[in-house]
This record gives structure tokens, sequence and C-alpha cells, in this order.
């Protein structure tokens, strides 16, 4: 084993190295290997798996060093552990890796060679806190060179807590463009490992309600739906659908500012319409890693003007930026991530979602756009192109069209403030009036 470190020559740069962010697991090896050899494994075990894949990507049958410390903290990012328990418990999960094994079809002249490998050949921990892995060389087909594969964000699927989430949203992420995936039973039992005692309603209990509310941060519009055979004894359950709007091929898994990412989750969250109240209370405490009814009691006692239930008094939260304290700090952000928080809060505005808090806040962030876009355009007022406001991502936002109607030389007037608000009540409910045809006003002064 020491023969086998001594070969490789590890730089500061490899030891400082931070864990890659992104999994991609060959679809062959999702659908076909992980339902059977994944049977019985714990939530840790598919963080440890999923962590490893994300590793040993296109390294061929290297020996990788992954540092344990950072499996730690992306593990357990609101939990303690002592080093040793979490040595202990990681050294038991890669025992059970180094069993796994693989399925290979060959062909040898006019006949068929069907091989059975394992997957991994060599894993150990070193008492400088590193994991070490190495790849089968016959099982490199599955981590290298991929040309269908399933992607997917590895702090989002860390951040679930039963292996039933865990395992859903790997299998419906290959689905990520489509929305739509539809399991009979059997293969649904099969692909999640459900105890062969646990009929529908059980099911219903213990996977599918709290999987509902897990997932749903991660897939708009979130939805399961029970499939039914008609037979001359009433309905015979078959199956389930689960359906979600469908993602961009172009959309990113990583690299959003952390605020941002957690305001699309809560947003995600508050318009399922699938999901009745006290469903989307427990759903943010899952996502925030809460005691369940946390956000309920607050929202409860405090009865906040806000759409997206921040518990203010509470520390542990790891807060977004729809949290009002972190307003002000709006002048760091890009136009980009300022864009990008406009397009939730105007699209909660337009349906007469926002409440009083939201408004204000609305307005801020409006504000803060338009500043930025203006101090731009003063940049590029004497260069030989025209100042364009920035449009990839909002074509009609307010803050564009209150560009559009205003002079560049009077943009510090008081005045714009006024215009803001104006825009933002003006479109309050917009959505909501042209679909009934009915006045849908503010019931309240946001100013």
């Amino acid at each position: 084993m020491s023969e086998e470190l001594n070969l490789i020559e590890i730089s500061d740069e490899d030891q400082n190295k931070k864990l890659s962010t992104i999994v991609k697991m060959d679809n062959d090896l999702l659908v076909k290997g992980f339902p059977n050899f994944s049977k019985k494994w714990t939530p840790f075990d598919i963080d440890w798996w999923n962590i490893i894949d994300s590793q040993v990507l296109d390294q061929k049958d290297n020996l990788i060093k992954i540092p344990i410390s950072k499996v730690k903290e992306l593990m357990y990012f609101r939990k303690h552990i002592t080093n040793d328990e979490f040595i202990k418990k990681s050294n038991d999960t890669l025992k059970k890796f180094m069993t796994i094994q693989a399925s290979l079809e060959q062909e040898d002249g006019d006949k068929k060679i069907y091989m059975n490998v394992n997957i991994f050949s060599q894993s150990y921990i070193d008492t400088d806190y590193n994991a070490w892995i190495r790849v089968s060389p016959q099982a490199t087909k599955y981590f290298n060179n991929l040309s269908q594969w399933t992607r997917f964000a590895l702090e989002q699927a860390t951040r679930l807590h039963t292996s039933y989430s865990k395992k859903l949203f790997m299998y419906l992420k290959q689905w990520r463009t489509v929305g739509k995936k539809t399991f009979t039973l059997e293969e649904f039992r099969n692909a999640l490992d459900v105890p062969k005692s646990y009929r529908p309603g059980s099911i219903d209990q213990k996977i599918l309600n709290p999987t509902a509310e897990y997932l749903a941060p991660y897939f708009m519009n979130f939805r399961i739906t029970k499939n039914y055979s008609k037979g001359i004894r009433g309905r015979k359950l078959i199956g389930y659908t689960f359906t979600f709007r469908p993602e961009s091929k172009t959309q990113k898994d990583v690299g959003y500012n952390k605020r941002i990412e957690e305001t699309t989750h809560l947003y995600s969250i508050m318009t399922n319409t699938f999901l009745n109240v006290e469903q989307k209370f427990r759903a943010i405490d899952r996502y925030r890693g809460l005691k369940l009814g946390t956000t309920k009691k607050y929202y409860e006692s405090a009865h906040p003007q806000t759409v997206f239930l921040d518990p203010e008094s509470d520390h542990r939260i790891k807060r977004g930026i729809t949290h009002r304290s972190d307003l002000y700090g709006l002048s760091g952000y890009k136009i980009t991530d300022l864009e990008a928080i406009i397009m939730t809060y105007e699209d909660l505005l337009k349906n007469g979602k926002l409440k009083e808090w939201d408004l204000q806040d609305l307005a801020i962030i409006e504000r803060a756009c338009f500043d930025k876009q203006i101090k731009l355009a003063a940049k590029t007022e004497h260069s030989d192109k025209p100042y364009i406001p920035h449009r990839k991502i909002l074509i009609n936002s307010l803050v564009i069209q209150l560009i559009d109607s205003h002079r560049l030389d009077d943009y510090k007037s008081e005045s714009v403030n006024l215009e803001i608000n104006r825009l933002v009540r003006e479109n309050f409910g917009k959505y909501k009036r042209e679909e009934d045809k009915r006045p849908y006003e503010l019931k309240f002064d946001f100013d």
C-alpha cells in the first residue's frame, strides 16, 4: 500500500483541491446497476457514492485522493460528528463499495462473453485524514468518456435526508429536460428498495409525502400522480408518474450566488400548487435542516408580511436574499444576479402573491438594479457604441421599462423611487386581472 502512495506526487495545490461539485453518472449504471447494488444503503452510503462518482470522473484507473474534511463538511453542514466517528462510518461504507459488481458484455469473434467485475479495486483511509479509491481497469467505462449520463449538483443531493428522496432525486434528474418520469409499481419498489411489507398507504405516508416536500425546492411544480388500472372489482394501483417543469439544456447546476440559489429554492416551494400550506411549511423545514414545525410555529406567532417565511430571529438558518437585513448589501451583486432575483419577485408580484414586506423589498432591489444599469450606461455614454440596457434575462422587467423611459442626466432624482413604487403597484396582480377580467388591487400601503 505504501509503495502505491510513493508512486504518486501530491502537490500543495492537490492538497487544497476542492471537491468537484457536479455528479455525472453513466445512465446505464444508474438504470441497471445502481438500483440493485444500492439496496439497503443508508443516506450516508448514497452520499459517499455520489461524492466518489464526482471525483473519479475522467480519472481512468488512477488512485484518487478525497479529503475527508471536505466530505464531512458537505454531509454534516448543520450537524456534529467527531472525526473518529466519521472515519469509522466512512470506512464501513468504503468496504461496502469494494463488493459492488457490474456485468459487462464483450464480443470475441463469433461468441459473446459475459463478465462480472468489481467496480472498485482499492480503497483506504490514511492518518492524514484522506480517503483513497481506485476504479478497476475493467470498470473505467462507467466513469470515463461518458456518452450518456445524468448530471446533478452534489450539494443538492447531499442536502436531502432520506435514502428514498436521494434516490428519486437521482432518477428524476435523468429526465430533467423532459419533466416527466413514470414508474410501474414494480419498477418503483425496485428502484427505491421499498420493503415488501409496505402497502400503498405505507408508501404514501413513509415515502411519497415526505419526498414531495424534500424535492419541492429542486423541481419546479413537482407533482406525484398515482396511476390505476380499471377493472371489474375497482381500481388497482399500477404505478406513479412524477412531473415537474422541464429544465433547459443549458441550465446551470452550480455557480450561482448562494443567496440567489436559496431564493430560487424557496420560490419553488412557495409557488408549488400541488403542496398545501402545511406541506410548504414542512418543505422549508426540511430544506433548511430544521425540526419539523419550526417554520409554522414562527409564522403563526410572528405573522410576517412576507411570502418567503423567513424566521428572522433564528440565527441557525443560512438566510437568502429574501431576508430583509441582507438587502442593503445589494451593491455587491452583479446585474445578472439582481435580475435573477427580480425574475422571482416579479412573477409573484404579477400573480398577486407578494405581501407588504416583499413589495418594499422589491422596490429596493429594482432601485439597486436601476442604479447599476445607469452607472454602466454612464461608462459607455461617450463611446461609439450606443448603450443598451442589459436584457439577456429580463426582457420586460420593471427596471428595463423605467430605464427605457428615463433620461440619463436625471437618474438621481428622487422621482425614480416614486416611479418604481408606481410600477410595482400597477403590476400587482397583473396576470390575475388579465385572467379574471376584474380589478386586482393592493389592500395596503407599502410605501
